[in-house]
């Protein structure tokens, strides 16, 4: 009569525990040291005290730690819970035991995510009892607590059957370690390479815009390391939910299908290996690409990249799936790969489509022209009321916004080669009136696009969709400080409401009036308005010299003397030619030629001239207090009379 085998086996747990279970007892004591000790430790020195609040997230005790240990010890555990698959005599011996395969593969599978959540419902325990009898309900509740546990189970399970599933996939521990991480970031990775090299091969790409985007959700890798810093949403428990079982159950079908002679095989499934090669040989492919593209801006560097990337790739992983480095004869699959990839590029460039692709303007609904793509993906919703730009829609602009598109891609050689210069975003965002959109972004020198922007910059509906100070109403105002941010810290607040709406007024008038010209060589000074909003929430905006409403009214106030420079914080101003346009020189004051200023009418004048970005002329404003100095410049259009005259002696 044959004897009935019981589904659990003892002995089977017993093994398991004994080989495996110090990984459990080193991650209960990593936990101690990162969450009760820690609190322990803060609470006893009353003057840090206040460092247990935290903001009801405990990851952010020792999340250093404790992200290691998340990241670390179930991919860890994969490894050496399953180790028998990759050793021929572990692998016969197990498998010889009177137990089917799904009851084995249960056993050891459950055994880990047992020693996984054990050592977290202890620490949840001890933390519970700390919170009791010290009374830390001032710092973090019960439930925050329970956040904790219930993340970090479900976290590091999921991370562990990812561990279990590349288990499945290979015969060598460290290749199941290293594949593991592989496969976690994977997503991440592959995107990146993708994106970043579809901004090579098509003029206007939006990479950028696609990288700003939340890429980290991509990974469950990224996700667990950014728990200190964001919330565990519902949407990322069903993620992570779904994703565990769909690989616990991969796992098992993989199981009953792997032959027990994989063991010591990089690749467990032949149909696999292909894919691996492969696989690897365009992702170094793509990084070496990007690699020489960035680090080099030329063409041929890029080719370059890419070839000695894809056969470097291809031939290390003939490598790992030989055993051997003798591998350089096998060349017939790198020759079939290249052809491919060959013709794939010259499709990919002759085809042309989307690189001059421009809708036509009654297709279009609107437009949004920014130089910070960003915008479009920033979540914060101050920002997006205040600080992000709106689109367009009058047709006389978008008219002038599809001829700088239009003057862009008829430059594609000339903006591609002069990467090194100093260059801006241009940003573009077209809404279909069919509900489509079309993005493009472009790299390119602003300077020979002046005449294209100048319209646009200085049309009424593009100031008041992209300048944060027409979306501010008179009653959301507090206060308004008025300051410098220079050697010399001045600053005068605006309490008075009759005053704010005063303000309010001129500062919308003065910018409406700014000429584009203005706005570039002014941007990035050091004198700024601070509008109030409440609830920690300030919209700031440059004062420049050429707000002339603005300081007059400050002036007649008596706000101007208090809060901006004035040529009575000027000791004297020291002048020279600047030799290098695309920034600073060193300034010798005993250096022949210099233009020293020391009147005050000439200081004046200097200052009301004055930017902040590099130009013909640098120079150094001496001041009064402290014996500070700060640079400026002055370009040929904004120079003063008597600077020009000076240097033309």
């Amino acid at each position: 009569m044959p004897s009935k085998i019981s589904w659990f086996s003892k002995e089977i747990i017993l093994q398991i525990g004994r080989s495996t279970g110090w990984i459990s007892l080193v991650y209960i004591l990593g936990l101690v040291f990162a969450l009760p000790l820690r609190i322990l430790m803060i609470y006893s020195d009353e003057k840090n005290r206040t460092n247990l609040n935290v903001g009801g997230n405990l990851f952010r005790f020792d999340f250093t730690i404790q992200v290691v240990l998340f990241i670390t010890v179930p991919i860890l555990l994969s490894v050496f819970l399953f180790r028998y698959l990759h050793v021929k005599q572990a692998t016969d011996l197990v498998h010889s035991l009177p137990l089917k395969r799904n009851k084995l593969y249960h056993h050891y599978a459950l055994s880990g995510v047992f020693f996984l959540v054990l050592p977290i419902v202890l620490i949840t325990v001890s933390v519970l009892i700390i919170y009791a009898s010290l009374h830390l309900q001032t710092y973090f509740g019960v439930r925050d607590i329970f956040y904790w546990a219930g993340t970090a189970i479900l976290a590091t399970v999921c991370l562990y059957t990812a561990g279990i599933f590349i288990a499945m996939m290979t015969g060598i521990s460290a290749v199941h370690a290293v594949l593991t991480y592989i496969f976690l970031i994977f997503p991440v990775g592959i995107t990146l390479l993708v994106v970043y090299n579809l901004k090579i091969l098509l003029y206007g790409f939006p990479s950028d815009y696609y990288l700003r985007g939340n890429l980290d959700k991509m990974s469950p890798l990224t996700e667990v390391i950014g728990l200190e810093g964001k919330p565990f949403d519902w949407s990322n428990v069903l993620v992570f939910s779904i994703l565990t079982i769909l690989l616990y159950g991969l796992s098992l079908i993989f199981y009953k299908k792997r032959n027990l002679e994989a063991a010591s095989e990089p690749i467990a499934f032949v149909k696999l290996r292909s894919i691996f090669k492969y696989g690897v040989t365009f992702c170094t492919m793509l990084l070496g690409g990007a690699y020489f593209s960035e680090t080099l801006y030329n063409l041929g560097w890029s080719i370059f990249g890419y070839v000695a990337g894809a056969v470097m790739g291809y031939f290390v992983a003939e490598m790992v799936l030989q055993k051997t480095w003798r591998v350089f004869r096998h060349i017939k699959g790198l020759v079939i790969y290249t052809v491919i990839m060959i013709l794939f590029a010259i499709g990919f460039q002759t085809l042309g489509i989307y690189e001059n692709h421009i809708p036509k303007q009654d297709e279009i609904k609107s437009v949004l022209l920014t130089d910070n793509p960003s915008n479009e993906v920033i979540q914060d919703h101050f920002y997006k009321n205040y600080y992000a730009p709106k689109p367009i829609r009058e047709q006389d602009n978008i008219k002038s916004v599809l001829k700088l598109h239009e003057q862009i891609l008829a430059d594609k050689q000339i903006n591609q080669k002069n990467k090194s210069t100093p260059y801006k975003m241009a940003f573009f965002v077209y809404e279909l009136k069919n509900g489509q959109k079309v993005i493009r972004e472009y790299q390119l020198n602003q300077k020979l696009y002046d005449d294209f922007y100048k319209p646009i910059y200085e049309s009424t509906e593009y100031k008041e969709k992209t300048e944060g100070i027409f979306r501010v109403r008179d009653k959301d105002v507090e206060t308004i400080a008025i300051g410098n941010y220079g050697p010399v810290g001045k600053r005068a607040i605006i309490p008075e409401p009759s005053e704010i709406k005063t303000i309010l007024a001129m500062l919308k008038k003065d910018v409406l009036a700014r000429t584009y010209e203005d706005g570039v060589y002014f941007k990035g000074g050091s004198e700024t308005v601070e509008i109030n909003l409440g609830k920690n929430n300030q919209l700031s905006l440059e004062l420049l010299p050429t707000y002339t409403n603005t300081r007059g009214w400050l002036k007649e106030k008596g706000f101007l003397e208090r809060a901006t420079i004035t040529e009575n914080d000027i000791n004297y101003i020291l002048v020279h030619r600047n030799n290098n346009p695309n920034g600073k020189t060193i300034i010798d004051e005993n250096q022949p030629g210099n233009l020293k200023i020391t009147d005050k009418e000439h200081i004046r004048e200097a200052l009301a001239n004055a930017g902040p970005n590099p130009g013909s002329y640098e120079a150094i404003f001496y001041f009064e207090q402290g014996n500070t100095q700060q640079a400026f410049f002055f370009d040929e259009d904004h120079a003063p009379d008597f600077i020009r005259d000076h240097f033309k002696k």
